[in-house]
């Protein structure tokens, strides 16, 4: 006769002297530490799931938070983006005004847009996260571009209207455009019956009469080429300027400034006089451009806007 294998369980506590057993079948025995050992590891499984969920809970909470801060500083920086090209169309203002007050040649608005074109950017970093950041993102980076386009172009614009202000500011300073002395013009540039030899000849300056000592002023900036006494021109100043002019000052009583000798414009640099082959107190003056004799009276009292760059 087969005798069926149970399991016997003993249970004891320290208040009772009596062990309590327990007796199961083996199947029985092998289910329930089936079941227990199934039931243990739901019991961590569960515990672990609810650890790793709020781990990652909190972790999508902060992520979250760091996406509604990222989207506000994206607007902030929209923002300024917004604010510099602003003034970076009111400073193209200023430029148009400059280019209208000297004559410049203007920029034209289409050529200013095509500064700041472009296929727009669409970037994807943050798609699958969040499409609302996406976009700010995107957006940002397409007012970056546009900005940096029109800072380069402006820029551009910008130095050349500084080039071009310095180089008619140096124009009209380097280029006669003031009476070199206070008088009445005694005798014009051309043909005339000279005043002491009575023959016909060509008179290559502008004489201005006035008493002697009256101030002989240099018409522009430029650097004193010569000095000296000649029989016809008696005491006389050369100055060299720059675009290839050059001014003489003949007949004067005294000299204040000497060869090599850097002047400007307005500054007093002798004193008529009645010096060489004269008839009277008078200031003798030419203008010569690229050596060629010019009528002085056409560069006297001209305006910076009535200076022109030309070839000869």
């Amino acid at each position: 006769m087969a005798v069926s294998k149970r399991w016997h369980i003993a249970l004891s506590t320290t208040e009772s002297s009596r062990p309590i057993n327990i007796s199961l079948p083996k199947k029985a025995g092998i289910l329930l530490c089936m079941l227990l050992s199934i039931f243990l590891l739901f019991f961590v499984g569960s515990i672990y799931f609810i650890i790793h969920n709020q781990t990652q809970l909190a972790q999508a909470k902060e992520v979250f938070k760091e996406n509604t801060i990222l989207k506000n500083k994206l607007v902030t920086l929209s923002s300024e983006i917004d604010s510099i090209m602003t003034k970076l169309k009111l400073m193209e203002n200023w430029e148009d005004k400059v280019r209208t007050d000297k004559n410049f040649k203007a920029i034209n608005k289409e050529i200013r847009e095509m500064g700041i074109g472009g296929l727009p950017i669409v970037d994807t970093t943050f798609v699958a996260t969040d499409i609302g950041l996406s976009n700010s993102y995107s957006l940002t980076l397409n007012k970056i571009v546009q900005l940096k386009g029109k800072i380069e172009f402006d820029y551009d614009t910008h130095k050349e209207l500084t080039d071009l202000v310095q180089l008619k500011d140096e124009l009209y300073l380097n280029t006669p455009s003031i009476y070199p002395a206070y008088g009445r013009i005694s005798d014009p540039y051309g043909w005339r019956n000279h005043p002491i030899t009575g023959k016909r000849s060509f008179h290559h300056g502008l004489d201005i009469g006035n008493k002697t000592g009256t101030p002989i002023y240099a018409v522009a900036d430029g650097k004193i080429s010569s000095t000296g006494q000649q029989k016809y021109f008696g005491r006389y100043i050369a100055i060299s300027h720059k675009f290839g002019y050059q001014t003489n000052y003949a007949h004067l009583n005294k000299i204040f400034v000497k060869k090599g000798d850097e002047v400007k414009r307005g500054q007093i640099i002798a004193e008529m006089g009645n010096s060489g082959r004269s008839t009277g107190s008078h200031l003798h003056f030419e203008v010569l451009r690229y050596s060629k004799y010019r009528n002085p009276y056409e560069y006297l009292n001209k305006l910076e806007d009535d200076i022109i760059i030309t070839k000869n």
